[in-house]
Parts: structure tokens; sequence; C-alpha cells
């Protein structure tokens, strides 16, 4: 291999890890700005799934209140129809 040869390699190399140091550089400097994008979603979808969730809560406890007077409803006309005593 000629001297030459040799250089015009080394400034390939050379040219080669030059561009890989670039990428890097784009990507240190777009990954900060994409994980906060990230942490910002993340805090949103947080919220309205925590939102939500509460919504179910007083749903659910909306539900269990009226279940609980549909059993004492149909616990007491059973009673009654069975000839016990009937609440009022």
């Amino acid at each position: 291999m000629t001297p030459e040869e040799r250089l015009d390699r080394i400034e390939k190399d050379i040219e080669k890890q030059n561009e890989g140091i670039r990428g890097l550089i784009v990507l240190a400097r777009t990954s900060p700005d994409s994980i906060q994008e990230m942490r910002e979603r993340h805090d949103r979808d947080h919220s309205q799934f925590m939102a939500d969730m509460e919504k179910l809560r007083e749903a659910q406890a909306a539900t269990d209140d009226k279940l609980n007077i549909l059993i004492d409803t149909v616990d007491r006309m059973i009673r009654h129809r069975n000839g016990g005593k009937a609440d009022v």
C-alpha cells in the first residue's frame, strides 16, 4: 500500500468517525427534548387516568347504593309475601 493510499484510507476512516460523531451530537441534542415530551405526555395521561378513576369510584359507589336499596326492597317483598313482618 502506497503512502497516498494509506492517507486516503485514513481520511475515509476519519470521515466515517466524524459522521458518527455528528449523528451522536444530533441524538444528544434531541434526546432531552424527546424525554421532556414523553414526561409531559405521561403526566397528562396520568392526570386523565386519575380523573377517570375518580369518576369510576363515584359511579361504583352510586351503583353500590342502588344495589343495596334493591336488595333491601326485594328482601322486604319476600318477607312480606312469606308472611313475615314487613319492614317499612
